[in-house]
């Protein structure tokens, strides 16, 4: 049977679970290749099978003697060293399909959405960019270019290759379109089923809440912790709730800030979650909220959202954030961080709207749900 399929992925816990559905859905006519950044340090994954490559030795791999043995070439989270390798291999890969899955960061890193992705507070604690900074990566980029090696500007024109573009977030879609020059048709598409994300026992049955209120999932800028921080003391000037932020992982200057303001705002009942811990034991320390606010303007963090709303808590959403125009398109439940008030902080979501929620993403993002996704993508 000949291979059909390349599928190159980065090195991600996710990884392993969508080799094993793809294999599942479509045994053997696949083959996947993890592009890591060290080749010396451990995969999240087990699979030996699996082609693993250094970024600057896509090249080199054995898998460029087979590229025009594949119909589709299907990207999980483009990167520059996959960009340049796809417009150096332009002519070889004529005859395949380029699909590219959008994984957040992909799409957002690009430099135009620095201004959508922040508020103001955010950017005042965050270094600027200095000019000559700016002007130096400037150069180092055209010198790479004219090296032929990985840099911005093939990057930025390898998008334009794409014939498919797969996301379950039509704004994002519209995004790469406006930003990056997706010229590609959209498949709907999602990775994670609601089994994959939850233990069998979260899935029959509703958790017990807490009273906390969770702010953001990370340490990354995107987040915009601050204004969250600032509206929250306003509403609440009593620390009536605890304030739970997990900063696992982000920008060390940034997390310094967050940590200073909710310490001064919150004092002792601020509460930060600053290492990593198992799945079910991170999903057991979300339960200890009642609601929780997401202040993302860009797309990030839809599984804990996800997860946090089948769990019954409140969920608080930027109004500009793909996710919450996703969700309420659905019928799902969520609110509208910009108008939130004190009523909204101190009343949990309704045991109506809990079921409701439940219901619903129950039906959207189910096991078979999933695998019809990765159907339509495979034969794209």
């Amino acid at each position: 049977m000949r291979t059909e399929n390349l599928v190159l992925l980065p090195d991600s816990p996710y990884t392993e679970w969508i080799i094993n559905r793809s294999e599942d859905l479509f045994p053997g006519l696949n083959k996947y290749l993890v592009v890591v950044e060290d080749i010396s340090k451990p995969t999240r994954f087990t699979n030996s099978e699996i082609l693993v490559v250094e970024n600057g030795d896509l090249e080199n791999s054995p898998i460029v003697s087979e590229l025009g043995e594949f119909k589709r070439i299907i990207v999980n989270y483009h990167t520059p060293f996959i960009g340049h390798f796809l417009m150096r291999r332009k002519s070889e890969l004529s005859h395949a399909k380029l699909i590219w899955i959008i994984w957040s960061g992909d799409l957002y890193k690009h430099p135009s959405f620095q201004s959508k992705a922040y508020t103001s507070r955010t950017l005042a604690v965050l270094p600027p960019e200095k000019t000559f900074e700016v002007w130096s990566k400037s150069v180092h980029h055209r010198v790479l270019q004219a090296l032929g090696k990985p840099n911005k500007y093939s990057f930025q024109k390898s998008f334009s290759q794409f014939d498919f573009v797969a996301s379950i977030f039509e704004k994002d879609v519209m995004e790469a379109e406006s930003v990056l020059g997706v010229k590609a048709r959209w498949i709907r598409f999602a990775i994670l089923s609601l089994e994959e994300m939850f233990t069998e026992e979260y899935l029959k049955n509703k958790p017990i809440l807490g009273n906390k209120i969770m702010v953001g999932h990370s340490g990354s800028p995107e987040n915009n912790h601050l204004d969250v921080y600032h509206q929250i003391h306003e509403l609440l000037p009593s620390n009536e709730a605890t304030i739970l932020s997990p900063l696992s992982y982000g920008n060390p200057t940034y997390i310094e800030a967050v940590k200073s303001m909710g310490k001064e705002y919150f004092e002792a009942k601020f509460e930060t979650l600053e290492d990593f811990i198992p799945r079910e034991f991170y999903y057991q320390k979300l339960a200890e909220a009642s609601v929780a606010i997401f202040n993302h303007k860009i797309q990030q963090a839809f599984g804990n959202i996800l997860g946090l709303i089948f769990m019954g808590v409140k969920v608080f959403l930027n109004p500009e954030n793909p996710v919450y125009i996703e969700l309420t398109n659905q019928n799902i439940k969520v609110f509208d961080y910009s108008k939130m008030t004190q009523d909204d902080l101190l009343n949990p979501l309704s045991a109506e709207d809990v079921d409701n929620n439940r219901s619903l993403i129950s039906f959207l993002f189910k096991e078979e749900k999933i695998r019809d996704y990765y159907r339509d993508l495979y034969i794209a």
